[in-house]
């Protein structure tokens, strides 16, 4: 099973790098803290958090208290808890790291307009959120988030 998470106010960039390896991640930086116990019961998603105080809530099923600074060792809270819970920690999938949306491959005909020539001459393969229509491609920075996950995954083994 592929898990849900929702993050608290202190953990966006991990909230944006758990998107960016494909987990579906809610965040806002609005989430009173009873609204983010509600949307961690009602759609079944582990809570993120860096407060002590909401980590000890009776209220939660799943939430991993978050220790670290670094989001290196965030990361690796965060998949450590999952190996250890039996979770699936490759998911497939792509999702938008600005919004959470799901993400599609795009043809790259139905968006010439809308990407610089250079990325239209050089790049075939695109993507385009269902949930803000912004567009990604594969560039320098797919290598930097693969090398943060084979890192990650290999300090947990």
């Amino acid at each position: 099973m592929i898990p849900k998470f929702v993050a608290d106010v202190m953990l966006g960039s991990l909230s944006r790098w758990l998107r960016l390896f494909g987990f579906d991640t809610l965040y806002s930086n609005n989430f009173k803290d009873f609204e983010l116990i509600k949307i961690s019961l009602q759609e079944g998603r582990i809570l993120l958090t860096k407060d002590r105080i909401l980590a000890k809530s009776k209220l939660l099923k799943e939430v991993i208290f978050i220790n670290s600074e670094h989001i290196d060792e965030q990361l690796k809270e965060v998949f450590l808890y999952l190996k250890d819970k039996k979770f699936d920690i490759k998911s497939n999938s792509h999702r938008c790291p600005v919004c959470n949306g799901e993400m599609r491959e795009i043809a790259k005909e139905q968006i010439i307009n809308e990407i610089p020539d250079y990325i239209a001459m050089t790049i075939d393969e695109f993507y385009i959120c269902d949930s803000c229509g912004k567009i990604y491609w594969q560039g320098s920075h797919k290598e930097k988030i693969d090398e943060m996950r084979e890192k990650i995954l290999k300090s947990i083994d």
